[in-house]
């Protein structure tokens, strides 16, 4: 039995991740409890499926009387636990496992699968990533079969965001193809932030047309509709971790708005991405356009005025799938993880017998 803990910070991305690698558990035959301090949040990307899953239970916080022991404790994104949590991994001798951010910079390497010492306990690291050496991203049979359907629609968008006034250049250039274009913004930061920067007033359910562009407002939908809106789209602006990681497995042309960082931490890791994209991507002067355009799109790049948009089409879709394809060769974090674990409970095995 697998113990998941996530403390929501920003909405749905944290909780979406745990959410993936919880029900992807428990299609291996695991049972999950997964322990989320906002449940409302959770709710929203809630499908039916994960209702009715007799495997995962979705649980708030834990107290000292109803905490249920498991043989593997996964922390996820630093999150802080209650002290007395602690003393129950150390007592029942949980294998406990501290999944980090998603992040393609060095140091995921150097330090995945390394041992920690904290609160009394020792803990392990596990980084998901983009290469061999580090654990993949979450990847369900469901996301592969939906990457098999090559009939996406050429004239759609989806918007999920934080707040940006970068949207506004890039709606510049989609309209600027001379296409009609349908650009799904779903409700919350992305409806919220369009109607703020276009100056308009749009609402879930309504569709709004400016030049080119028809714009509608989409509610949130859970995670498996979410996928088949990215799997059928042309574009797709995606923000965070969850939504990055599934643009890329469907292998469309996807935009990054990267969760901002104090001190501009957050430019690093659009480097780092680059940086390795080039490493397994045909057309490494695409993958240096496609960085100035996120960065652009991240509010670092000022002036890009003779980026050739229409000409960087057909590269971007060609080296997305290049990208999505390096992915899955990893194999997903979910038998990386698994792969870990029993390693290390045999290892335990053996120093107790």
């Amino acid at each position: 039995m697998f113990n998941i803990f996530c403390d929501v910070i920003d909405n749905y991305g944290d909780a979406g991740v745990c959410l993936r690698l919880c029900r992807d558990l428990t299609k291996k035959n695991f049972h999950v409890n997964f322990f989320c301090n906002d449940l409302i949040a959770l709710q929203k990307i809630l499908s039916f499926q994960d209702i009715d899953n007799s495997l995962l239970s979705i649980k708030d916080w834990p107290n000292e009387e109803n905490y249920e022991s498991s043989t593997v404790v996964i922390q996820a994104f630093s999150v802080r636990l209650p002290k007395f949590l602690y003393t129950k991994f150390k007592e029942d001798k949980s294998l406990v496992i501290n999944l980090e951010y998603l992040t393609a910079e060095p140091f995921a390497e150097d330090c995945h699968k390394l041992a920690s010492y904290s609160n009394n306990i020792e803990s392990f690291f596990f980084f998901p990533g983009f290469t061999n050496k580090t654990g993949g991203v979450v990847i369900e049979d469901f996301i592969k079969n939906l990457k098999k359907n090559e009939n996406n629609n050429v004239d759609s968008i989806t918007l999920f965001s934080y707040e940006n006034p970068e949207v506004k250049f890039i709606f510049s250039l989609l309209n600027d193809l001379n296409k009609h274009f349908k650009i799904h913004v779903f409700e919350g930061k992305p409806l919220d932030n369009f109607n703020l920067q276009t100056s308009n007033h749009l609402k879930v359910g309504k569709s709004l047309q400016i030049d080119n562009l028809t714009f509608i407002g989409e509610k949130m939908v859970s995670q498996n509709k979410y996928d088949e809106f990215l799997s059928s789209s042309f574009i797709n602006m995606v923000r965070g971790e969850d939504s990055i990681v599934r643009a890329m497995i469907i292998g469309r042309p996807f935009l990054w708005h990267i969760y901002p960082q104090e001190e501009d931490a957050h430019k690093g890791k659009i480097n780092a991405l680059f940086d390795v994209m080039k490493l397994y991507c045909s057309d490494k002067d695409a993958v240096e356009n496609l960085r100035i355009l996120t960065l652009k799109y991240n509010g670092f790049e000022q002036n890009i005025s003779d980026f050739n948009f229409n000409e960087f089409i057909e590269k971007w879709i060609k080296i997305s799938k290049e990208w999505s394809d390096h992915i899955l060769s990893l194999g997903s974090l979910t038998d990386n993880l698994l792969s870990f674990v029993n390693q290390k409970i045999c290892i335990n095995h053996e120093k107790t017998r």
